[in-house]
C-alpha cells in the first residue's frame, strides 16, 4: 500500500467511526456502580470474601447483621454483547452474595463470562464473632477487630489487621503486612515487603523475600523469622525461656537477652539459650542486622 493509500485508508476510518462507529466506541467507555446488601444472621458468622482485582475492607459493627457495599468498575469484554453499563447493571440486580443461615460468601463468580474485565472492591461491616477469610487477587486488605481467625491472601496487595482473638495467616506476593494483636499463633507471609506483628499472644512464623521484619511477642511460643534481605528486630517477653538460633548472611547481631552462649560465636552466627531454654526462637536473614529485645 502506497503512502497516499494509507491515508485515504486512514480517513476513512476516522470518518467511518465519526459517522456511524461511535456507538461502539461509547460500548466499551468503562463504566462504574454500586451495590448495597444487608444479611440478617443470628450468631457467629463464617466469612468469605474475595475479589479478582479491588480492595476488600472489613470493619467490626453490629452483631445482627452483615452490610455489604461493592463498588464495580467494568470495561469491555469481548465473551459479551452487553455494553460495560448493561454489564453493571446486571451486576448491581444480582451481585455475587450469597447466604446459607450464618455462612455468607462474597465474590464467587466462578467462570461467569459476565465478571470478566470487572473489578468490584467490597466495603463490610461484620460482627466481631466472624471467621474470615479474605482473598484478593491485585488490591489492598484492610481487616478491623475480630474475634474469629483471619485468613488472608493477596497476589499483590498489603494486608493490614487490626486484631483477632484467634490465629491469622497473612500472605502476599508483594506488599506489606501488619498486625497490631493476634491472640493465637499467626503465620505471615511475604513475596516482598515488610512484615510487622505489634503484639503476637502465640507461635510466630514471618518469611518474607525481601523486606524488614518487626514481632513484638507478648507470650511463650516458639518463634521462625527469616528474610532474604532486611534487618530482623524481635522484642519478646520479660520471662521468655527459650533456645536461640541467629544466623545472618551480612550484618550484625545485638542481643540484650541474658544468654548463655553454646559452641563457637561469630559475627554472623549465634547460638545458645536464654533462662535454661524452653521453646525455639530461629532467626536467618541474607543481608540485614538482628536485633533481640
Amino acid at each position: 500500500m502506497t503512502m497516499s493509500s494509507w491515508l485515504v485508508s486512514a480517513a476513512f476510518g476516522a470518518a467511518l467511526v465519526a459517522a456511524g462507529g461511535c456507538d461502539v466506541v461509547k460500548a466499551q467507555i468503562p463504566a462504574e456502580g454500586t451495590f448495597e446488601r444487608t444479611l440478617a444472621v443470628n450468631g457467629p458468622v463464617d466469612l468469605s470474601v474475595r475479589t479478582g482485582s479491588g480492595s476488600i475492607q472489613i470493619r467490626t459493627g453490629s452483631g445482627q447483621s452483615v452490610q455489604v457495599v461493592g463498588h464495580i468498575r467494568t470495561g469491555f469484554s469481548w465473551s459479551s454483547a452487553d455494553t460495560p453499563a448493561a454489564r453493571v447493571a446486571q451486576i448491581q440486580a444480582h451481585p455475587p452474595v450469597e447466604q446459607s443461615g450464618n455462612t455468607i460468601r462474597v465474590g464467587n463468580t466462578a467462570d461467569n463470562p459476565l465478571f470478566q474485565n470487572v473489578s468490584i472492591s467490597y466495603e463490610l461491616v461484620v460482627p466481631a464473632a466472624t471467621k474470615l477469610r479474605a482473598q484478593s487477587g491485585s488490591g489492598s486488605e484492610t481487616i478491623g477487630s475480630l474475634r474469629g481467625p483471619v485468613d488472608a491472601q493477596a497476589g499483590s496487595g498489603s494486608i493490614t489487621i487490626a486484631e483477632t482473638d484467634e490465629d491469622v495467616q497473612a500472605m502476599t506476593g508483594s506488599g506489606t503486612i501488619k498486625v497490631d494483636r493476634v491472640g493465637g499463633s499467626i503465620t505471615a507471609k511475604a513475596g516482598s515487603g515488610s512484615i510487622h506483628v505489634n503484639k503476637g499472644a502465640g507461635a510466630v512464623v514471618a518469611q518474607t523475600g525481601s523486606g524488614s521484619i518487626e514481632i513484638a511477642q507478648t507470650g511463650r511460643a516458639n518463634v521462625t523469622v527469616q528474610t532474604g534481605s532486611g534487618d530482623v528486630t524481635l522484642d519478646l517477653p520479660d520471662d521468655a525461656a527459650f533456645a536461640l538460633n541467629v544466623h545472618t548472611g551480612s550484618g550484625s547481631i545485638h542481643t540484650t537477652q541474658p544468654l548463655m552462649v553454646q559452641g563457637s560465636l561469630s559475627r554472623h552466627n549465634l547460638q545458645g539459650t536464654v533462662r535454661g531454654g524452653g521453646n525455639s526462637v530461629t532467626i536467618s536473614t541474607g543481608s540485614g542486622s538482628v536485633q533481640l529485645k
